[in-house]
């Protein structure tokens, strides 16, 4: 790599001892770069797809479709593709809309990318908007970190006990 010159201004290579330690190093880095990062899960609704309810995974989500209810990713993106819709509340790490949501969004990172409308509250570490974006509501800026608490499911519904009538 490095070369030294002689008097007569030839170039000769220097020469490098590698110990043993020094190629156990080189070769645990070198397995480092070959390994690559596990691809990540990811959950699309379709454009044909009208979702009401509540949705709750582990992974990333792209949307196409229509949702509404909330959606509560613990560890993933949401991201509301250019026809998507969503109404009613997102629960992320990451948000992206390039379509429309309306409601409520909490998360670290939040981008209205150039086709996307939120019209609501956001509440986030950092927001992002880009030019053709559009955003009607309230920000709160919030550096509290997303717990997985924050993503969980609402708690169960109760069931009523419908009382008894007896006729005699």
């Amino acid at each position: 790599m490095f070369a030294k010159k002689n008097k007569d201004n030839s170039i000769e290579p220097t020469k490098t001892n590698l110990s043993a330690d020094s190629k156990d190093v080189i070769e645990t880095k070198e397995e480092k770069l070959t390994q690559t990062a596990a691809p990540r899960k990811s959950t699309s609704i379709s454009s044909s797809c009208h979702i009401s309810g509540d949705l709750t995974l582990d992974d990333d989500i792209q949307i196409f479709g229509h949702v509404k209810g909330s959606i509560r990713s613990n560890n993933g993106v949401v991201t509301i593709q250019k026809e998507g819709v969503v109404e009613g509340e997102i629960y992320a790490q990451t948000i992206s809309i390039n379509g429309k949501m309306k409601g409520l969004c909490v998360s670290e990172d939040l981008d209205i990318l150039e086709n996307g409308q939120l019209d609501g509250i956001c509440q986030t570490k950092n927001l992002t908007i880009k030019k053709g974006g559009v955003f009607t509501g309230t920000s709160e800026r919030t550096d509290k970190k997303i717990q997985l608490s924050d993503v969980k499911n609402k708690p169960d519904v109760v069931k009523l006990e419908t009382p008894t009538v007896s006729v005699q």
